[in-house]
């Protein structure tokens, strides 16, 4: 048997408590919802518990594995057993960001486990030392998957003969050169609970036949979504009542249709009552053991560039394998010789191949770049494969999401120098970069080194791609420099993915946290953190100088408007941007090119439809629904909006004298109104907030309802044909009996409660027993109807609209306005009060604020008003807090794709080498695309341009006259407008303006002593004297 020793966990004070509880809770599937909220609701609870609770074997602690075993431990596995024979060498330090020069010589697992069990303290890591030619097999059966890098083909064989034969998920890769590859076997029969991850999606039914194939359609011609093969089951449905709760496989018959099987039996279907669900149904497959697949390979596409390089790569790799099995050792850096003896064994194995395996002719040139870079390594192909295989592990275990069949290979070949280059600029010289050089040479490591780069965002993509720099040598040249911004501090959420930073990092700045931590990976490497934003407001600090001094930018960023607003600085200053980003499993690349390329912004997806106001307020019908009403009307109204406009009527200057004065003396009557109520309603101790959350109920989830069916009776009509208006999608409510030994009810009350004494200022409390004695003391006034209420149920009413509407019907009579003005007038004077309330700030990661138990309880509670699916805390506290999913997998592998095209900037390949990429790692899917070029703007039929043109009019300070010449005579063009900003300058079709044309420009600009140029609109006429737009103009005064 191997030994396997643990090694203790690295921690902080916090840490070594967290794994106590871990300890104390592992067996129960415990989950620390506030490190894992992001991949959670990504994962699911499921399948992070089924990781909880598996063991997984790592073999080889080189670049690759180092970066699955990261990884892993982030993601939150039970235990991680590391495992490497090999002492650590100059040719790690390229990609094994865990070892430095004063490890060479000791084991890699070895002075790797330190740094990795600081991951988390969630996940035990340990040490063993087995030989894996001789170990005992059954050493493997206490571990769920057994992952092997760096291990001899007859190992992996070994072993993988083992896991087969006894239901042992099995993944081996390697990172050889330019090439990276992997293979899964995860048995004879897996089983997938969810193969992608996507919702379920629901839908309203408008009708369902009665058939022998029943047909389904969707109500609105709405999208249904599914495929054939899918499961539907049904809930709510009137007439034909045989179909909730029965599940249907679907054929699709069109976009709004589908049928589902033998439908003659069941009741008629009443039109518009009842919704189909998608259903999930587990997917058993089976996988090939290694000595089939070796010889049978199903080979993943991930480039379909490249359609015939995965077979010519698996044959490549296979020949590499005979070679060391031969010789011990991979072939020499660049060695013709060795080159020319895997050749040769390729075109051997080729000769008996069959199937998949065989090639029409093997490629000598793919032979000749794996044989000659075999020994080195570069860390883009190490951080995507080892994002890729660590998700394929965590698929393992948990089931969750469609595994890889069976092989992915990814090379590199753009970034590897053409193979007539001279040997010596290969040839490694005993320092970190000697692996990087194998496979790019000593000129593109000399400018990795040089480059001047300027990334944005230190969060997760931003972490990976520090390490990546730190690995590439990136600024350790004499004229090389980083510099990266954050504003952001380090919460606990981040440490699933950030991995750059620790437990005790925890409110410190993330620029400067990522700085020290990449430095200590290549002390070379020279970081400049800064804690600014990058937008309008910081334009002065990153102006154009500054951009003009930058070789490459990097987008590290989580929104989209700040993404834009980058991506039309590096347009302006002409400057190459990487762009990416990761959605859960998904993530994207894009590699914008000056001159060459569009930019960012050149693609925009549609902004999403915005949901109905009535739809909101009334007539909810989805859980997300419910969910923006908790957050925006509830959360919102009380404790932000309406405790904004009581300060707002505090700060009023005179504020007694307006208030004694006739209808106000000018104050907002609006903002009177809400101060008014608030007033009457202000709690004087902690029990006045326990009974207003106990009324609030009443309003909320009784009286709301009561008052619409008394607007609105179930058998309302809307046409004379008879047309219900509680038809779909509106569903009726119904009021809730309080009961406040419900739990989701006894939330509501305290956590109301709680919000509502922070807002005014009093001590509140979680004292469950009071609350409940002051709830029970209560008295409910009984509820009158509004006879002449008007609710709002036009769709086409946007909020602000209806609100200023719901406003004006409220304000109130003369005499009430005047009682109102009166009782503030009387408050404001007496002199027992804090003049300010608090309006509270969201935040939606402190568990212990009442935020999320607020929004969670109050958007269920809606939900059950509207027979409404509820749903899971972690869900509503993702869509309330807008949380992208998250996981460091992705991250990972998104990092390596732009560290592999920031080689290609640095070496100025042509762009169509360049590739953008959409990936799902979840089916999985890597769709690589070249670059969309610059589209051409048309000004008339003969001049355009693209967006990376600007004028430049260097005319000295002229008229406005000698400015509007100057397009013609140089461009034959008529000048339509000249605009600054919003302010008109010129407008041809303005006779008033045409007197300006003798004025000096920087006096219709207004010209500040500082301004050296600026940048201006102009717009032109066409053929038939139609304004349109041109390029951007910048006017230098001198």
């Amino acid at each position: 048997m191997g030994s396997c020793s643990s090694v203790p966990n690295s921690t902080s004070s916090e840490q070594a408590s967290a794994a106590v509880s871990n300890n104390m809770e592992g067996s129960a599937g415990y989950l620390d919802d506030g490190l894992y909220s992001r991949q959670k609701i990504m994962l699911g609870e499921e399948a992070m518990k089924r990781m909880a609770q598996s063991s997984v074997f790592l073999s080889g602690l080189g670049g690759l594995g180092v970066e699955i075993a990261k990884n892993i431990a982030l993601a939150g596995v039970k235990a991680l057993t590391l495992h490497d024979s090999t002492v650590a060498t100059w040719l790690d330090l390229s990609t094994q960001f865990y070892l430095s020069p004063s490890n060479l010589g000791k084991n890699r697992a070895e002075v790797s486990l330190p740094s990795i069990a600081q991951l988390n303290p969630y996940t035990k890591v340990s040490l063993s030392n087995a030989d894996l030619r001789s170990v005992d097999l059954a050493f493997f059966d206490q571990f769920k998957c057994v992952i092997l890098t760096d291990a001899p083909l007859d190992v992996q064989l070994r072993i993988n003969d083992h896991c087969h034969a006894n239901g042992i998920r099995f993944i081996a890769a390697d990172v050889r050169g330019a090439l990276a590859w992997g293979f899964t076997d995860f048995g004879a029969e897996f089983e997938i609970f969810d193969a992608t991850g996507e919702e379920p999606r629901e839908m309203l039914i408008d009708n369902v036949t009665q058939a022998s194939e029943g047909v389904v359609t969707v109500l609105d011609n709405g999208k249904h979504g599914l495929e054939d093969g899918n499961a539907v089951t049904f809930r709510e449905v009137l007439g034909a009542v045989e179909l909730n709760g029965s599940v249907h496989k679907v054929k699709v018959l069109s976009p709004s249709s589908f049928t589902i099987g033998d439908t003659s039996g069941i009741g008629k279907f009443k039109p518009g009552k009842g919704i189909a669900v998608q259903v999930k149904l587990p997917l058993k497959v089976s996988y090939a053991p290694l000595r089939e697949a070796l010889d049978a390979p199903e080979l993943a596409i991930a480039d379909f560039a490249k359609l015939d390089a995965p077979a010519q790569l698996h044959c490549a790799q296979r020949a590499l394998s005979a070679f060391v099995q031969a010789h011990g050792h991979l072939p020499r850096p660049w060695n013709g010789q060795d080159a020319t003896e895997v050749l040769a064994a390729a075109e051997k194995l080729n000769e008996t191949a069959t199937g998949a395996a065989r090639l029409e002719k093997v490629d000598a040139d793919v032979v000749r770049r794996l044989a000659y870079t075999s020994q080195g390594s570069i860390v883009p192909l190490t951080a995507f494969m080892g994002g890729v295989m660590a998700q394929e592990t965590l698929k393992a275990l948990s089931g969750k999401y469609t595994p890889l069949r069976q092989w992915l290979y990814f090379d590199a070949s753009e970034v590897v120098p053409s193979l007539d280059t001279p040997a010596a600029f290969f040839q490694p010289r005993s320092g970190r970069d000697d692996a990087q050089r194998i496979v790019l040479g000593e000129e593109t490591t000399a400018k990795l080194a040089n480059l001047k780069l300027f990334m944005i965002g230190c969060g997760a993509i931003g972490c990976e791609m520090l390490k990546n720099f730190a690995m590439l040598g990136v600024s350790t040249g004499p004229e090389g420099q980083v510099t990266i911004t954050d504003n952001d501090l380090i919460e606990k959420s981040n440490l699933n993915r950030q991995f750059l930073f620790r437990n005790s990092d925890l409110q410190k700045p993330k620029s400067e946290t990522a700085a020290r931590a990449a430095t200590s990976m290549n002390a070379a490497m020279k970081v400049t953190p800064l804690l600014d934003k990058v937008g309008p407001d910081t334009e002065a600090k990153f102006n154009d100088t500054f951009f003009s001094g930058l070789d490459i930018v990097v987008n590290a960023l989580d929104n989209i408007n700040a993404r834009i607003y980058v991506d039309g600085r590096c347009v302006t200053c002409k400057k190459p941007l990487l762009e990416s980003g990761t959605l859960g499993p998904k993530g994207h690349v894009q590699v914008v090119v000056p001159y060459k390329t569009e930019s960012y912004a050149s693609q925009r997806d549609p902004p999403e439809a915005d949901v109905p106001f009535c739809t909101l307020k009334s007539f909810p019908n989805l859980i997300e629904h419910t969910i923006e009403w908790a957050r925006d009307f509830s959360f919102g109204g009380l404790f932000v909006a309406k405790p904004m406009q009581w300060n707002q009527l505090a700060d009023e200057n005179d504020l007694l004298q307006k208030l004694a004065a006739a209808h106000g003396g000018g104050l907002d009557m609006k903002v009177v109104r809400t101060a008014a109520k608030l007033l009457e309603r202000r709690p004087r101790s902690f029990d006045d907030c326990i009974v207003f959350a106990r009324l609030k109920f009443e309003s909320y989830f009784v009286n709301k309802a009561r008052q619409l069916l008394h607007s609105f009776p179930l058998d309302h009509v809307t046409d004379d044909k008879g047309t219900l208006f509680w038809s779909s999608p509106k569903r009726p409510p119904r009021e809730i009996p309080f009961d406040f030994n419900d739990p989701i009810h006894s939330q509501f009350v305290i956590s109301l409660a709680n919000l509502w004494a922070e807002v005014w200022g009093l001590p509140h409390s979680a004292d469950v027993e009071h609350i409940k004695k002051v709830v029970e003391s209560v008295k409910v006034p009984p509820f009158v109807p509004k006879s002449g209420k008007k609710i709002e149920t036009d769709q086409s009413v946007g909020k602000e609209e209806a609100l200023k509407k719901q406003q004006e019907e409220e304000l109130s009579a003369d005499e009430v306005m005047a009682a109102q003005l009166k009782s503030l007038h009387r408050f404001f004077t007496s002199g027992e009060h804090a003049s300010k309330l608090k309006p509270i700030d969201f935040e939606k990661d402190d568990d212990t604020n009442f935020h999320i138990d607020f929004i969670s309880s109050t958007a269920n509670l809606r939900a059950r008003n509207y027979s409404i699916p509820e749903v899971e805390r972690l869900k509503i506290k993702a869509i309330a807090g807008r949380i992208m999913p998250a996981i460091a997998t992705t991250t990972a592998a998104v990092s390596g794709i732009v560290a592999l095209e920031l080689i290609k900037l640095a070496k100025g390949i042509e762009v169509e080498h360049h590739k953008n990429l959409f990936m799902n790692l979840a089916l999985p899917l890597w769709a690589f695309s070249e670059p969309g070029p610059a589209q051409r703007k048309k000004i008339t039929s003969k001049f355009s341009y693209t967006l990376w043109d600007r004028w430049d009019i260097q005319l000295g300070d002229c008229t406005l006259g000698d400015f509007l010449t100057y397009f013609e005579k140089t461009y034959g063009l008529k000048v339509g407008g000249v605009f600054n900003g919003a302010i008109m300058v010129y407008v041809s079709m303005m006779p008033m303006h045409a007197k300006r044309k003798p004025n000096k420009m920087s006096m219709l600009l207004k010209r500040k002593p500082a301004d050296k140029y600026i940048d201006l609109i102009v717009t032109f006429l066409d053929e038939t004297d139609t304004d349109v737009s041109g390029p951007p103009i910048r006017f230098h005064y001198a």
